[in-house]
């Protein structure tokens, strides 16, 4: 009971499980119980926000990744079908060179 600080203060351990624990401790507990749970009662709703705000943040980065992949194979696909189609292209034209070039027997 150290602590003389008359403000709200934020705890700042290190588990791997943010949501098990609240973010935002009271410094200094109020002796009237209705006062506590109304400080309570905002901190928890404080917490509730940084939560929310975080899952947002996940969420957008999430589907930034999956778009950022889905560009990518698109293409890479791009790619692959240029690719297959010029040898295409270019195996026929060799065939056709080949049937040109030989001398018709007559």
């Amino acid at each position: 009971m150290g602590k003389k600080a008359t403000s709200i203060t934020q705890s700042r351990s290190g588990w791997l499980w943010r949501w098990n624990e609240p973010e935002s401790v009271l410094s200094v507990i109020p002796k009237s119980k209705t006062k506590r749970l109304a400080a309570q009662a905002k901190l928890a709703n404080v917490d509730a926000e940084k939560a929310i705000s975080r899952a947002y943040q996940i969420e957008l980065a999430r589907a930034k990744a999956i778009g950022e992949a889905m560009f990518k194979s698109g293409k890479a696909l791009r790619y692959s079908f240029l690719s297959s189609g010029r040898q295409i292209f270019l195996r026929t034209k060799s065939v056709l060179k080949q049937i040109d070039s030989k001398p018709s027997k007559k």
